[in-house]
């Protein structure tokens, strides 16, 4: 018995300093071309792009002759309803508008009365997508519009993270309420005393 006692621990601390006196060698990371990545993402990204496209004109195809397309990639139709020196939003000015969001089929995502009155800052991106702020530059006070915006103009990949889902391109009516021009400010005088 004594001698398998001795057998096990001689056994023992002969492991444990061999393993002491091993060098390990780590393993090499593998690596993945990252050009490799960001071509296949935008090859994807290019595809969603056209197949999207493609939605919205088969949705506008009735009324494609009257549509047109903004240079950031979403289709409108201005309804002017404005004076001529109505005043036009740029950066910095804050507008009030009032839209709902329509599937592409007419299917009602949001309906005014739950987004709309809005008043935002066009420069603040939170709350007001891209698209949304370009399709307000292009009104004067008082137009409407009806725009069909491919999800990267609008809630892109997350969406909404409520009714809209990922890479979904919609349909909005938009009506500018009031433009607050920025320099318009109103100017604080210290009393002298």
């Amino acid at each position: 018995m004594k001698k398998n006692w001795y057998i096990l621990l001689f056994s023992l601390i002969s492991l444990t300093l061999s393993s002491c006196f091993n060098e390990t060698i780590p393993r090499k990371a593998k690596t993945k071309s990252s050009s490799s990545y960001l071509k296949s993402s935008i090859e994807r990204n290019k595809e969603l792009a056209e197949q999207e496209e493609m939605l919205i004109e088969k949705a506008i195809k009735n009324n494609a002759d009257s549509m047109l397309r903004s240079q950031n990639g979403f289709y409108y139709r201005l309804f002017k309803k404005s004076e001529d020196n109505a005043p036009t939003p740029k950066f910095g000015d804050k507008v009030t508008f009032e839209y709902n969001v329509l599937a592409l089929n007419g299917d009602t995502i949001y309906s005014t009365q739950e987004l709309s009155p809005i008043t935002k800052s066009l420069e603040q991106e939170y709350g007001v997508f891209t698209g949304m702020r370009e399709a307000l530059k292009l009104m004067q006070k008082g137009d409407s519009m009806i725009a069909y915006f491919p999800s990267y103009t609008a809630y892109g990949y997350y969406g909404d993270e409520n009714k809209i889902g990922t890479n979904i391109p919609f349909k909005s009516h938009i009506k500018l309420i009031d433009v607050n021009d920025s320099n318009n400010k109103i100017e604080f005088q210290i009393p002298n005393n």
